[in-house]
Order: structure tokens, then C-alpha cells, then sequence
């Protein structure tokens, strides 16, 4: 069962994901790397960025490339929102002990 939230932060939550929608959707691809964050963005997997690019261009790109591009200084909004995603999911990977 899920946790109760109320109206007000639903509305809110509600807004944050119709303002990611439309990002994603609207974003203009005119750059392989563009095209690598809207993938990402979409999937949230670098394996299935690098899968798709392999199916739809024929294009062999190696993981570290793909991370070095979402690691990269944000240039877009989107881009931001994706970096800060992928450095939250990759935290506990990336503590030293």
C-alpha cells in the first residue's frame, strides 16, 4: 500500500511530472549528445541508450562516453534534471569507504 499524501502535494507532484513530459517530448535533437540525454530521459538506462543507438543508427557507443555526456556540464534544463537524477541514482556507487 502506498503512503497518503495530501491534495496539495499531489497537485504539486502531479505539475513536476506534466513539466518533465513536456520536456522530454519537446526537446529538440539536433546533436548526438542531445539525442543520448532524451534516451536516457526516456529509459533511464545507459544500456538501452547504447541498445537503441546500435538498432536505429547502427552506431557503436561505449558506456563511458555515454556517462561522460550526462555527467557533463548541463546545457538545458532537461539535461540539469537528468544529471541530477543519474548523480542521485549513482550515489551509493560512488561513496569510498
Amino acid at each position: 500500500m502506498s503512503k497518503l499524501i495530501t491534495v496539495e502535494r499531489a497537485q504539486k507532484e502531479v505539475e513536476r511530472l506534466q513539466h518533465y513530459l513536456k520536456l522530454v517530448e519537446e526537446y529538440e535533437v539536433d546533436t548526438l549528445d542531445k539525442w543520448i540525454i532524451k534516451q536516457y530521459a526516456i529509459t533511464n538506462s545507459i544500456k538501452r541508450v547504447i541498445e537503441k543507438a546500435h538498432e536505429q543508427y547502427f552506431v557503436e557507443i561505449e558506456r563511458e562516453y555515454v556517462v561522460s555526456v550526462i555527467k557533463s556540464k548541463p546545457k538545458d534544463e532537461l539535461h540539469k534534471t537528468i544529471k541530477s537524477g543519474y548523480m542521485l541514482k549513482t550515489r551509493p556507487n560512488r561513496r569510498k569507504y
